[in-house]
Formats: structure tokens, sequence, C-alpha cells
């Protein structure tokens, strides 16, 4: 007789697994793509975990997630107002504060203290602000910065996590790149995401043309990143990689270059060429010269027409855009003027432009400062601009004392730093996917002057 099959203690079990797949089918039907960039990570993470560690591994997939943060976004009465990758993230800093080094932490890095009192600014902020819920979201999005800042300085300690992070950076761009191409390929008038803004882009002939957003809010949030990236991928070319990784790195930054010229971005131009050359000069040598001929003659070959056109328009001064930026600077200053010690708040900015302190009321006039600094400044006032200021100082000078450090990715980290800051002179740059990259490339910044430190200290 057939002894009966029994489940014994497995039966809890295979009653959760079956309430997994249950959820996963539910979650597939309502939402198909997070579920399956969901799936997708899961499984990256527990192979990565296998190999470096649970904190490590999931570190890597938050920073492979930034450019998903609208499609991994769940709305609540019509308002996106949590993103995944924000839930790992919080995650990651309970399990970075539970690690321990904390108080040392606070104690070494003057970035976090800055930190600090840019949330007392914005918080005092929030009592004039007239749009009290904007100032909170703001607030929210400097945490989250301060967060990242917080688990990269705890997770990576070496050169080789620092480049693995920068290569997690590199994959997690690769669908948005896929998907801009094919945003690209679409007219105008196709059927699109809800996250994201359109923009035209007019050609030689006045035929219109996407601006791809990809899977950003808007066209200069994927540009900027792309630009960003595209630093990385030519300083991570002047490392040492295997040959494997370096035609995966050096096919992106391809692809990433190309589909940054679809965004019809003169900015992303400009910030993406000033990491090239910045990469290039550093770590190429001699072949800089060559190189970055052939930059600009593949750019000039393959741009799209409409890119060309709103180049020479942008250069012969015909284009609206150089005009438009510089009213926003003027606006800016107005408001600085007026409020030089505590700015009018994050959550008072759109109202100050709109009412007292506004010049035209062109639609192309964004109600902001198409600039970093400024923005930060009508935001916090002068002292504002200063923090901010000290925060970009203290990365350069980290980035010039680590030089002839080996084993660290130098040339990507500072290429990157220039990449963001170059381009964010040319739009207010407040969301959270470009700010999570340059508060990791301040913690790699800083651990890497920090390994020099304990270099110097054990000689």
């Amino acid at each position: 007789m057939t002894e009966p099959l029994s489940v014994g203690k497995s039966a809890g079990v295979w009653i959760l697994l079956a309430g997994v797949l249950g959820l996963l089918a539910l979650a597939v039907n309502a939402a198909p793509l997070p579920t399956a960039i969901g799936v997708v990570a899961v499984v990256a993470g527990v192979a990565l975990s296998r190999q470096f560690g649970p904190l490590e591994a999931l570190w890597y997939v938050f920073v492979a997630s930034i450019p998903l943060r609208e499609p991994l976004s769940f709305d609540f009465h019509g308002t996106v107002s949590l993103c995944a990758s924000d839930v790992l993230l919080l995650w990651l800093v309970v399990a970075s504060v539970r690690r321990g080094g904390f108080r040392d932490m606070w104690r070494e890095r003057r970035t976090l203290h800055i930190a600090a009192a840019i949330v007392l600014l914005s918080i005092a902020g929030l009592f004039t602000a007239s749009h009290f819920f904007w100032g909170v979201a703001s607030i929210y999005r400097i945490i989250g910065q301060i967060a990242v800042f917080v688990v990269a300085t705890t997770v990576v300690r070496d050169g080789r996590q620092a480049t693995r992070t920068l290569l997690a950076v590199l994959v997690g761009l690769v669908p948005a790149i896929v998907y801009g191409f094919y945003q690209a390929l679409l007219p105008f008038g196709a059927d699109l995401p809800d996250w994201g803004n359109r923009l035209i882009a007019y050609g030689f002939h006045g035929e219109r043309n996407l601006r791809v957003f990809s899977t950003f809010k808007m066209t200069l949030l994927f540009s900027h990143y792309l630009s960003v990236s595209v630093a990385i991928a030519i300083g991570l070319l002047a490392h040492r990689l295997s040959r494997g990784l370096r035609v995966f790195v050096a096919l992106l930054a391809i692809a990433a270059v190309y589909c940054n010229l679809f965004t019809y971005s003169i900015g992303g131009l400009i910030g993406m060429t000033a990491g090239v050359v910045t990469a290039l000069v550093i770590g190429w040598g001699r072949r800089t010269i060559v190189l970055l001929l052939l930059f600009f003659v593949l750019l000039t070959a393959f741009a799209p027409a409409a890119f060309l056109n709103k180049a020479e328009r942008v250069f012969k001064g015909e284009a609206t855009t150089g005009v438009a930026r510089l009213v926003t600077y003027s606006q800016a200053l107005a408001v600085m003027r007026a409020h030089p010690f505590v700015g009018v708040g994050w959550g008072g900015i759109r109202r100050a432009l709109e009412h007292d302190y506004q010049v035209t009321r062109a639609h192309v006039v964004a109600f902001g400062a198409e600039n970093y600094f400024l923005q930060r400044g009508m935001a916090l006032g002068v002292p504002g601009i200063l923090l901010y200021g000290a925060l970009c100082v203290i990365f350069f000078l980290g980035m010039v004392r680590s030089r002839g450090r080996p084993g660290w990715p130098r040339v990507a980290v500072l290429a990157a730093g220039v990449a963001f800051y170059v381009q964010a002179q040319t739009f207010p740059t407040t969301e959270a996917s470009g700010n999570y990259l340059l508060w990791m490339l301040f913690a790699l910044a800083a651990s890497m002057t920090a390994s020099e430190r304990k270099r110097g200290d054990a000689a």
C-alpha cells in the first residue's frame, strides 16, 4: 500500500506561495509594466544578494531603479504620492543606521552638516508658504537626497563598490534609453503615458517632433540624466574594466549620446559635452584631441534635423528659449532682492512669480528660475545659495584631493559632477532623479577622500 504524500510543516510555505502567485496575477492585471519591472528587480536583487550581501545588493537595485521612478509610482486620488524606489530607499536607510557608524559619519562628513542646515531653512520657509503642500513635497525630496548620501556612504567603502555603483547607474538607464528611442519613432500626437509633459521641436520645414521624455516627468530631466550617465560611461572607459564591461559601457555611451539628441535640448548638448571633455582630458591623455574631434563629427553627422534647426536658431539668437531664460533670471534676482535672508520658501516660488515679480505672461517663461542656484536662492535666500555652493565646493575640492588614488573611478565621478552642474544652470533641477545622482556622487567623493586620509594615517 502506497504511503500518502505528506506536506507536514511545508504546508504554510505552499499556502504562502499560492497567495503570492494570486497577488502577482492581480498585480499583472492591474499594472503589467510596474509588475514586470518589480519581478525583474526582485530576481536581480536575489542574485546580487548571493554575491554581495543584501544591503549592497539592494543598493545597486535602488540605483538602477532611479530612472524608473515614474513608471513604478503609485497614484492616490489622482496624485502621484509614492514611488517604489523610495520605499526601497527607506529600507536601506533603516538598514544602514542599524549597521552603525552614523555618529562617525556625522562627525566626519561636512556635507551632512550643510544638509541639516538646508532642511532647517526649508522648514522655516513653510511658515510663509502660499502652497504648503508644495513646500512639504520639496522638503521630502531634500530628505530623500540626504538619505541617498547616508546609504551610499555606508555601503561604498572601496573603489570596487564605487565602480559597481556607477555601473548600476548605467544598467538602470538601459530601459529608459530603449523606451526613449521608441518615443522618437512616434508622431507627435501619438498616445503616451500620462506621467510626462509633451514638448515640441520643429524641423527646418515646420514639422513637429516630440521631444522624448522616456520614463521621466519631462524632457529636460531625461536629458540631464543622460548627460550625467554619458560622463560616467566615458570616465569608466578610462578605468580598469573587463573586456565585456568595456564593450557594454562603450555601446551604452553611444546609445545615450544619440538618445539625448532626440530630447532636442541644447542644454543637454552643453552638459554632455562638458562631461565628455572632462573625462577625456583627465582620463585619456594624448588621445583626447582625436577622440573629441570624433565625438563632434559623429554628433553633427547623426543629429536629427530638428536638433540642428534648434541649435542653429539658439546660436543665432532667434530661439525664444534663450530670452525666456533671461527673463526667469531677472525675476529670480528680483525675488532675492526683496527676500535676501529667508527667501519665499519652496512653497512660495510659483505665487511670487505669478503675481508680484512677473515680468511677462508669455507661456514660454517658466514659473521658476531656469538655473540651479537661482532656484534655491528664491526658496532659501542668499543663505540657501551659500549652502548649496558650499556643497559644490566640497565635492570638487574632494576630487582634487583624491588625485592619484588607485582603484577608485575618480575620472567618472568628476566628469559626472561637471556634467551635472553645467547642465543644471539651464533649468531648476529640483526633481528627485537627477539630485539622487548628485548626492550619490557627493558620497562617492567623500568616501574617496576618506580612504585617502586613512591611507595617509596608516603610512
